[in-house]
Parts: C-alpha cells; sequence; structure tokens
C-alpha cells in the first residue's frame, strides 16, 4: 500500500483533523524543531473525539547513526506531542520507512499508549548528520528527558529553578592538589573537602554538600556558585545550566541517597608542558620555577612540582574502578590530559568493557597527542561522542606568549592529522577570553575558519572570571569602546554563518559582561604582575600584543 492509498483507507476509518508532512523537516535543525512545535501547539485541543486523528507522514529522516531504527525527525515529533499535551492515541504516523519502531517513540513519553506507526511502500531516505547538528545550544531543555514526563518540582528544578543544579547528586570535582568541590565552577574558598584525607564518597556525604543540595532544592543562593549566578546575569550559559541539560535525566536521583559518579571530573594531577598566564601552579607543574621566584621565602621548600589528588597517586583510579559500571560522562581536564597515565588507563578500561557509549568531553591544550606507542585519535575515532575544547586564546606569538610552552605549528598540525584520521569528532575552539586576548579573538577566529580548520560555529567562550586582574572589565572605557566594535563587527559576519548560536552568543554575552562592571582599579596590579612575569621569562607585553598599549 502507498503512502496516498493509506491515507485514503484513514480517511475512511477516522474523521482526520490533519494531515501533516513531516518532509518539510529539514537540515535546520533548530529553525525544523521550531517548525514542528508550533505545528503541534496549533493540533492541541481541550479534547479529542474518540475518532478524530492527526496523521503525519514522512518519506525521510535524519540518522546520526547508522544503526538507528528511528530517526531525529520522529523522535521530535514524541518530544513535541508530549509538550503539546497531545495524547498518543489521536496519532497516526504513515512512514514509508519499514524499520520505524513505534516502542523507541514510546520511550521518550510517559504516555502508556504507543504513537500507531504504519509502515507502507515507497522509497525512504536516510539522512546523514552529524551529532552536533541536532543540538541546541540555547535551549535550557534536558536532552534525555521531556520536561512533560516529569513531576511538577522536577520541571521547575530543571527549568525555572535559579538555583538548582544536578552536579551535587551525580558528581564531585578534585584539584591536584586534592580540594575538592562540586564541580569545576564552584568558588575556590568555598571547598567541601580534601581527598588528600577523606574518600569521594565521604566528602559527598560530609555536611558541607548535603547543605548545599539543601540550598538548591529550597531556591537558596549558595556562595560556592557565584560564578554561575554572574555567568547567568550576562547571558552566558553557565555550568550549572549545562549541568541540568546533560544530566537532568537524573533528576529522580534527588530523593535517594547512593553515591553512584555518573559524571567524572578529576583533576589527578598538576602534569602539564604549559605556563600559561592566566593559571598557575595548582594546575601546571611547569608554572613551580616561576612561581617560586615570584612568591619567594620558603615556598619552594613547602611546594612540590608534582601534586596528585588523592591519599595515594593511585588512589584517585582505585576509587572511581567501581563507578565504571555507571558512568555516562568523563570531562578530561588538567594539567594537561592528554599527557596524563590515568587519562588513558581510563581509555582502555572503557575499550575492554566495551563502553564506547561513554561520553568523552576534553579542555585540552592540543600540544600533545601521542603517548607511547599510540594518539590520542586512535581511541577518538572509536567512541561514539567525542567533543574536543581546544584551549587556543590566540595565534602564533600571541599563543606562545598567553600560553608559555606552545609551538604553534605544532598546534596547527595536530588538527589537521585529527582531521585526517578522525574527522566525525566534535572539534571547536574553547578559548578563556581574557584582557590578554580580547582584541585578536575575533581575528584569530575568522583566521582558522578561512583556512577550513573549523566552522565558524565552532567557538565556545569561556570568559575569564579569576584572577580578576586579567577580566576584560579591567579595560578603561576607550578601551572597552574598541573591543565592543571589534565584537559587533565580528558578529555581523558570524551571525549568518553560525546555526548553533554558540560562538555568537559567546561574543554577546562577553559584550555584556565587560560593561557590567568597572574593574578599572585592577589595572596597576595586572601591569604589576605583568611586569614581573616578563622580567622572570625574558618577554615583553607590548612586543607581543602591542595593543594593550592603549591601557596605559
Amino acid at each position: 500500500m502507498t503512502v496516498q492509498q493509506q491515507l485514503d483507507q484513514l480517511q475512511q476509518l477516522h474523521e482526520v483533523l490533519a494531515v501533516v508532512d513531516l518532509d518539510q523537516w529539514t537540515s535546520d535543525h533548530e529553525i525544523s524543531t521550531s517548525w514542528l512545535k508550533q505545528i503541534c501547539r496549533d493540533l492541541q485541543r481541550k479534547t479529542f473525539e474518540n475518532n478524530q486523528r492527526l496523521i503525519f507522514v514522512q518519506t525521510q529522516d535524519w540518522f546520526a547513526d547508522d544503526d538507528q531504527k528511528t530517526g531525529l525527525v520522529l523522535k521530535q515529533l514524541q518530544q513535541e506531542l508530549n509538550s503539546a499535551d497531545i495524547s498518543n492515541f489521536f496519532v497516526i504516523v504513515v512512514t514509508t520507512n519499514n524499520v520505524a519502531d513505534a516502542q523507541d517513540l514510546l520511550s521518550v513519553s510517559q504516555d502508556p499508549v504507543p504513537v500507531q506507526v504504519i509502515n507502507v511502500t515507497g522509497k525512504f531516505l536516510r539522512h546523514k548528520t552529524k551529532q552536533k547538528t541536532l543540538y541546541q545550544y540555547g535551549s535550557t531543555d534536558p536532552v534525555q528527558v521531556s520536561l512533560s514526563s516529569l513531576e511538577p518540582r522536577e520541571q521547575f528544578l530543571l527549568s525555572k529553578s535559579k538555583t538548582f543544579c544536578i552536579y551535587p547528586w551525580i558528581h564531585l570535582h578534585a584539584y591536584p592538589t586534592g580540594e575538592a568541590y562540586p564541580c569545576c565552577h564552584a568558588e575556590m574558598s568555598y571547598p567541601v573537602g580534601n581527598t588528600r584525607f577523606k574518600t569521594l564518597e565521604e566528602i559527598y556525604r560530609d555536611a558541607p554538600m548535603r547543605e548545599l543540595r539543601k540550598d538548591m532544592l529550597n531556591e537558596r543562593p549558595n556562595p560556592a556558585c557565584n560564578r554561575c549566578y554572574e555567568q547567568e546575569q550576562s547571558g552566558f550559559f553557565s555550568g550549572r545550566r549545562s549541568a541540568n541539560k546533560h544530566h537532568g535525566h537524573h533528576i529522580k536521583r534527588i530523593d535517594d541517597d547512593q553515591f553512584r559518579m555518573s559524571y567524572w571530573d578529576i583533576r589527578f594531577s598538576n602534569l602539564c608542558n604549559l605556563s600559561c598566564r592566566s593559571c598557575g601552579h595548582i594546575f601546571s607543574s611547569s608554572w613551580y620555577q616561576d612561581q617560586a621566584k615570584l612568591a619567594g621565602g620558603d615556598w619552594k621548600d613547602r611546594n612540590r612540582v608534582l601534586n596528585y589528588a588523592g591519599r595515594t597517586e593511585t588512589d584517585m583510579w582505585e576509587q572511581l574502578i567501581p563507578h565504571l559500571d555507571y558512568v555516562e560522562q568523563i570531562y578530561f581536564a588538567g594539567g594537561e590530559p592528554l599527557m596524563m597515565e590515568e587519562h588513558y588507563n581510563i581509555l582502555d578500561e572503557l575499550e575492554r568493557r566495551g563502553r564506547f557509549d561513554v561520553r568523552l568531553i576534553y579542555n585540552t591544550n592540543f600540544t600533545h597527542v601521542r603517548l607511547k606507542d599510540r594518539t590520542v585519535f586512535d581511541y577518538w575515532k572509536r567512541f561514539k561522542s567525542v567533543a574536543v575544547g581546544a584551549s587556543l586564546d590566540a595565534s602564533g606569538a600571541r599563543a606562545e606568549y598567553i600560553r608559555k610552552g606552545t609551538v604553534w605549528q605544532r598546534v596547527a598540525d595536530n588538527r589537521e592529522e585529527m582531521m585526517r584520521v578522525c574527522p566525525d569528532v566534535d572539534f571547536y575552539i574553547s578559548p578563556t577570553l581574557s584582557i590578554l586576548n580580547a582584541w585578536h579573538l575575533p581575528d584569530f577566529h575568522r583566521d582558522w575558519v578561512e583556512a577550513g580548520l573549523i566552522q565558524p560555529q565552532d567557538l565556545n567562550v569561556n570568559i575569564l572570571q579569576d584572577p580578576t586582574y586579567y577580566r576584560i572589565d579591567i579595560a578603561t572605557p576607550g578601551y572597552k569602546t574598541i573591543l565592543r566594535e571589534r565584537f559587533e563587527q565580528h558578529l555581523e559576519w558570524l551571525r549568518p554563518q553560525d546555526p548553533l548560536k554558540r560562538a555568537t552568543v559567546g561574543f554577546e554575552s562577553a559584550i555584556k559582561f565587560m560593561d557590567a562592571t568597572d574593574n578599572t582599579r585592577l589595572l596597576p596590579e595586572f601591569w604589576q604582575r605583568t611586569q614581573a612575569l616578563d622580567a622572570l621569562r625574558n618577554e615583553e607585553l607590548l612586543q607581543i600584543i602591542p595593543e594593550l598599549g592603549d591601557l596605559k
């Protein structure tokens, strides 16, 4: 039976209220989602008669995985039906996809009745799409659960709350010093324990974490979370919102007491080959000599070159092994994660267990991609979801000054090799936006796009908040005007080419962040610290970044 023959038959059996052609869906995910959302809202009624039906027809769909049975469009349809509160009972999908499975649709709905899927003869087109084209960067909705399927309290916590974050129920973060925090965004002055003296589970159950969870559930701001609050005020997509978006499907765990780390972010050590201006010895072993000279006194006697989290060098890895069965996402940062033995131990163990479903996310300086006889690219091409955020603040001599130890040509060569070996891995620039690179960042972004190394959308701005003397809001009013003009000019070029809006929102939010506060009082400290470090490193800021002369 063809599509038309099936429609004719259904017209005789039911009162058909609408026939919607799902093939109007295009490769532009955000526009198509908005279209389908509006369609479902328009079709919604307070009540439907028993014999009334809504029919959706499709002869094509988008798939990120060759093994998928049900494509993006049908899954999005189920979510929009849920959102519009249209019962599955009144919906029929007529499709030429002979493997479409109604049970796959039901998996994203709490409706006990599945959408009726009728297979008919005819050509079906399977369009290939990269995973990141399915992802709505501007949306705060959870990606693995429909809000409409949750209880009202759960919906509020994930979408409306100004304080709730799922991290304290599924995650703990540890620095190389052993200091533990609810996450890597938390204020450093509010640790919740120390992994040098206690296990992760002991810290999870101690009073500071219990109080934080209580605050979040009762809509009380907690000072540990001030960075996210500040970012949200400027329009940035904060770590808190990201946590709820990616891990909101664990919302039921707010009522259980089990310690299961489904999200990992443990900085095993401070091993790193760079000594970046905005960093320090806590996160980089390469900073040791410079910091000892700057601090003077007995600093060198009280601190060692290499720090590691945990009671022993292997303690953190040993504690994490029991959580391998339910880990869903691992964030690797450092130090420099691509230099660390622990990073490769984790990948080897995931590979041994066949856990290629675990999502891997990186923050890496991207200068070091080999350990022993394997490149990290050999691992990445086997995992279903890998996102690599390269901490590249600038290009050329500026990059080598801001992140000392960088050999810029090696970074470019690594990117080209990655494009050959694992081209489908999501790669984006993740610059730390500071006063040092603010003027140059638009040029760097555009240069890499024009060189074919990234797409315009592949840039995620991280606003520097600490050390405070490197913030972009230390700029004078005149320099802020220059930066604002450069950002706005860049945005004119960027907006038409950025369907994800990730890079666009980053630059727009940077303008708001810069204008929100006057921190020019920190300029003397900026110059004092810069000149002291320049003297140690035999460098001269204004020779490399001459535009900063306007700050004097």
